[in-house]
């Protein structure tokens, strides 16, 4: 399997995580939750307009269990300069994220990361690398949630040196389910939207990826 030899898998898998922390305030989980969506189709839907408001006398606006994504908003960087890991970083693609959620996420405040890899995948044509991110309340030391992201990496496979593609993962086999789509039709179909600049806006929530803003780099990873 011809491809990137410069990748070396050991030092991929045995690389050490800085741990970081991550600031945030009710301003920021309001942003994030219009950057995803909420209220863009009514702006008084109460389901909704309780991540970007609160009325005077409710303690603070409830959080998206999905803002727990940005907790690790500088990962794409540490992963960027992860020794033994040469890829275009243009072609970077954020392939899958899981969360478990532990404790409702707080309104405000400063969260420690603990982040390693779990996951490292030869495909050939691209490589696909998973990291596992623990988040705790940094005054508290309660844990929040834990996250598996999946990081897809165009044009960067073929680095396997053997016939059989590498592929290491830190879980054994069967702890993460599987799920069957059912053949029966659905109970409720539900269609959403994205608008045209939805992008735009949850960029500011911190994903400065230039392929979503960014025609010219948008334009190179096709």
């Amino acid at each position: 399997m011809a491809g990137t030899a410069e990748i070396d898998p050991q030092l991929v898998i045995s690389y050490k995580f800085p741990e970081s922390t991550y600031s945030y305030t009710e301003r920021d989980a309001a942003l994030y939750a219009l950057g995803v969506g909420a209220c863009s189709r009514d702006p008084v839907d109460d389901n909704e307009l309780k991540y970007v408001y609160h009325q005077d006398g409710q303690q603070s606006i409830e959080v998206l269990p999905t803002f727990a994504s940005l907790f690790s908003a500088g990962l794409q960087s540490q992963i960027i300069e992860m020794p033994g890991l040469v890829f275009d970083p243009r072609l970077l693609l954020h392939g899958q994220q899981y969360i478990e959620i532990y404790k409702p996420l707080p309104s405000n405040g400063c969260i420690l990361n603990k982040a390693t890899v779990s996951g490292l995948h030869d495909k050939g044509k691209s490589t696909v690398l998973e990291v596992e991110i623990l988040s705790y309340e940094k005054e508290s030391g309660v844990q929040l949630c834990m996250q598996r992201a999946a990081v897809y990496l165009r044009g960067a496979g073929g680095f396997s040196q053997s016939p059989q593609p590498y592929s290491y993962t830190k879980y054994p086999s069967g702890q993460i389910s599987t799920y069957k789509i059912p053949k029966s039709q659905p109970f409720v179909v539900f269609e959403e939207c994205t608008h045209p600049s939805q992008a735009l806006l949850y960029r500011l929530s911190g994903d400065y990826n230039p392929l979503h803003s960014d025609p010219r780099v948008a334009e190179i990873a096709g």
